[in-house]
């Protein structure tokens, strides 16, 4: 088996570091350096740990595959030297504007090449990046770019349709670090604080590269946590080794290939998309890339790029299982596995992946303060799939403690992971990240969990999104496991809502599939036939016309219950 299934392990010196706000230029911006990092990786784990930096781990790639495709865009296919050739251009550009080592730069682009030579060029100039969803408007953008003291931003000028520029410049003109913006696209009026993007690398091509000293532990990149949208948004801070070892230690366990082609349904923003990169990088295999969702679209991009791998959340993996119930006879596919997270995923999904793409499902089950963490493995029988999250990454450990105890097989209790990849803590954060990790380094994620026979972990969801009926308390993830193969349900969730005599129930809140509707009390009957205990039932029913969504694909629970809030008073 792989990964450390551990709950007796010695108590390790942690050493926590004084809370430093970083070098405060005059401009506002911060420099992140390793003092920033809040604790050490526990000591018996470090040999899990590569030593790698992104600049070392690219030039071997492009020593190794240099002239073979790393990325298909379009009808445009390019190599890993063109990669390497733009990505030194944009550093040699990156530097002239006053970009140095522990610079914050954010990057607000979907998945492109200009997100993959953005992604190596940062880090080719020792900066660290900040990654921004394309979902997230000005609110989120700038609580985020404030939070970090960030220099520079990487922007679209369009996306989806719509200008884009307007809220890029008015972002430089309100985030007081902001120097400059570099932007993709055209249609931008001219602005002494804006940069074309395609400009920078006519600069920096053909000069001489002068590689800038960075360490395997230095700071690589900062990630908003999932859903982070508050004005005090929590913030990862990773190292180069971290999150590069812990695509290695992925790719290893996962069983990845030089010749694979990867496609990610998920945005590189985000590090589950993020982690498809980075096992290219290390593989030295390509990647098929698409700018925004669409289930015919990504299948095409299959087809077209001979796909083997595809990266995409269960609410992705089932519009896929959708367009090829209606047009399987169109798609000639080579995908050999799926590799799907960050929501429950019901047996179900995982039958009918097999079943329509001859494909096998990797189920993981990730945080942004962990990277890839526990998942099931390609040699692995369906079943493990259907009803687990798998094991540990190699590496790792796992405890399931309630009320301080371990627990016992089938027991729910709160899920504590530790490994020698995590997050350096919360940027900024000292007590928030010393209440989330202990002094043993054992990460206290929030989520329930319990152990299968097999040793495999079953994920059980949020604590938050248990409910409370009358004293008897279920998960909300259970319940929506067991609706997901209903057709009439285009998506769904269920959670609490107030009762003045049990304290809470189980509200359903969907959203239809065009032309089609389902009733309560059909609900209940499929869950009755299902085998499930009354009070588990739904006792409410909702409807939107669609649920709100995390740019990862999750359902936003608390925009959810704003806009069940908003159906009440209507």
């Amino acid at each position: 088996m792989h990964g450390r299934i551990d709950g007796t392990s010695a108590t390790i010196c942690q050493t926590l570091k004084n809370y430093r706000k970083g070098s405060v230029f005059q401009s506002g911006a911060l420099m992140v350096t390793s003092s920033d990092y809040f604790f050490e990786i526990p000591s018996e784990l470090r040999s899990y740990l590569q030593g790698y930096t992104m600049p070392a781990v690219f030039d071997a790639v492009v020593a190794q595959r240099g002239d073979h495709p790393a990325a298909f865009e379009g009808e445009c296919v390019y190599t890993w030297k063109q990669w390497q050739d733009d990505a030194r251009a944009l550093a040699l550009a990156l530097g002239d504007l006053g970009v140095r080592t522990g610079d914050v730069v954010g990057v607000h682009l979907p998945n492109s090449w200009e997100f993959l030579v953005a992604h190596v060029a940062i880090a080719l100039q020792g900066a660290v990046m900040l990654p921004l969803h394309m979902a997230h408007a000005e609110r989120e953008i700038s609580a985020l770019l404030e939070r970090t003291g960030a220099r520079f931003l990487i922007a679209p000028t369009q996306y989806r349709g719509h200008e884009q520029s307007t809220l890029s410049q008015h972002l430089v003109d309100n985030v007081e670090s902001l120097e400059k913006l570099l932007v993709v696209g055209d249609g931008l009026e001219p602005h002494p604080d804006t940069v074309h993007f395609d400009l920078m690398l006519q600069q920096g091509r053909g000069r001489q590269w002068t590689p800038v000293p960075i360490k395997p532990e230095d700071p690589f990149v900062l990630v908003a946590s999932s859903g982070t949208t508050s004005s005090r948004p929590k913030i990862c801070l990773h190292s180069h080794d971290g999150l590069l070892s812990n695509a290695w230690a992925t790719a290893k366990d996962g069983l990845a290939r030089p010749d694979d082609i990867i496609l990610s349904g998920s945005p590189f923003t985000h590090l589950f998309g993020m982690l498809s990169v980075h096992i290219s990088l290390l593989m030295g295999s390509g990647q098929s890339l698409m700018s925004r969702w669409n289930a015919d679209d990504c299948l095409k991009r299959a087809q077209d790029t001979q796909s083997t791998i595809v990266f995409a959340v269960p609410t992705q993996v089932r519009d896929l299982l959708g367009v090829l119930d209606r047009k399987s006879r169109q798609y000639r596919l080579g995908v050999r596995e799926i590799r799907t997270g960050g929501a429950a995923v019901p047996k179900e999904l995982v039958m009918g992946v097999r079943e329509k793409l001859n494909a096998g499902v990797i189920i993981q089950w990730g945080m942004s303060e962990v990277g890839s963490g526990i998942f099931t493995r390609p040699v692995d029988p369906d079943e493990v799939a259907s009803s687990s999250v798998g094991v540990p990454v190699l590496g790792a450990e796992v405890r399931i403690l309630s009320d301080g105890q371990p627990t016992l097989v089938g027991e729910s209790g709160e899920l504590y992971y530790r490994s020698p990849y995590m997050f350096h803590g919360y940027y900024g954060e000292l007590e928030l990240t010393t209440e989330s990790v202990d002094s043993e380094g054992w990460l206290h994620t929030g989520d329930l969990a319990s152990w299968n026979h097999d040793g495999t972990v079953q994920y059980r969801g949020r604590r938050t999104e248990m409910i409370n009926r009358g004293g008897l308390k279920f998960s909300a993830l259970e319940v929506e496991s067991l609706l997901s193969d209903m057709p009439e349900l285009a998506q769904h969730a269920i959670m609490p809502r107030p009762d003045q005599r049990l304290g809470e129930k189980a509200c359903l809140v969907v959203a239809f599939v065009p032309g089609r509707s389902i009733t309560l009390d059909e609900v209940c009957r499929h869950l009755s036939d299902k085998g499930l205990a009354k009070y588990k039932w739904p006792e409410e029913l909702v409807v939107l016309e669609a649920l709100p969504t995390t740019p990862t694909g999750k359902i936003a629970r608390a925009r959810l219950k704003e806009a069940v809030s908003a159906v009440d008073q209507i």
